[in-house]
């Protein structure tokens, strides 16, 4: 019969193959590893790709007051729903201070551009919403263990004041040493400025990018206000 002299060749090849591969893998033991390939550097920036020439002129921007009506309390995995997790109207005016300072701050830097106090002013508005915020412990793990860290998740827009054409838009979530900073707000408070001020810098960035006219240059700290 021919079966078994037709499996046979097929086997061979196989085993040939084989033998093959592992001499190559074992002649690389020893062998200096190959280099990982460079991570690219996350760029949370959407930029628009068909933006007006105009735009490269815009100097004027008015920083609307940021939405913190719709804020989720995103629990860690397992915990119950915490009902002390809401935003007062004096901790609103508080945030709502923190993140224009920061913002204005960013943007003014290297007289980049002008803050104005009325859309009707401006050529840029920038928009902001607090979408949640992560916890990473309850409230009782804190009480016991002190271990305030968590996230915070935001939406930005920079929009054309004169058609309300989004520019720019970022949706991103970003780390903060104390996240019950932002439960219970009773002044300045560094984790709550720190991370809206990387948030403004980001914005800087992203419009001198849209505008053609990139610059890199660190922004200092900021004086507490």
């Amino acid at each position: 019969m021919l079966i078994k002299p037709v499996l046979a060749l097929p086997c061979a090849l196989l085993l040939l193959s084989g033998c093959a591969e592992f001499a190559a893998w074992s002649s690389s033991l020893g062998a200096p590893a190959a280099a990982p390939p460079a991570r690219a550097t996350a760029n949370p920036l959407y930029l628009a790709q068909n933006a007006p020439a105009e735009v490269a002129t815009y100097r004027t921007v008015y920083i609307a007051p940021a939405n913190l009506a719709n804020m989720q309390v995103i629990q860690p995995e397992g915990a119950r729903t915490d009902p002390e997790w809401w935003v007062t109207e004096g901790e609103d005016t508080l945030l709502q201070r923190a993140i224009a300072h920061e913002f204005t701050m960013a943007l003014t830097y290297g007289l980049d551009f002008i803050i104005v106090n009325s859309p009707q002013q401006a050529q840029l508005v920038v928009n902001t919403a607090v979408v949640a915020v992560h916890p990473d412990a309850t409230r009782a793990s804190v009480a016991r263990a002190g271990t305030p860290g968590g996230s915070i998740t935001v939406s930005l827009a920079v929009i054309d004041a004169a058609n309300d054409t989004v520019l720019l838009r970022s949706v991103d979530t970003r780390a903060s040493e104390d996240i019950w900073a932002f439960n219970e707000v009773s002044g300045e408070d560094p984790a709550i400025n720190r991370v809206f001020a990387s948030w403004g810098a980001d914005l800087r960035r992203g419009i001198l990018d849209l505008q053609g006219r990139s610059d890199d240059t660190p922004i200092p700290p900021a004086v507490q206000y």
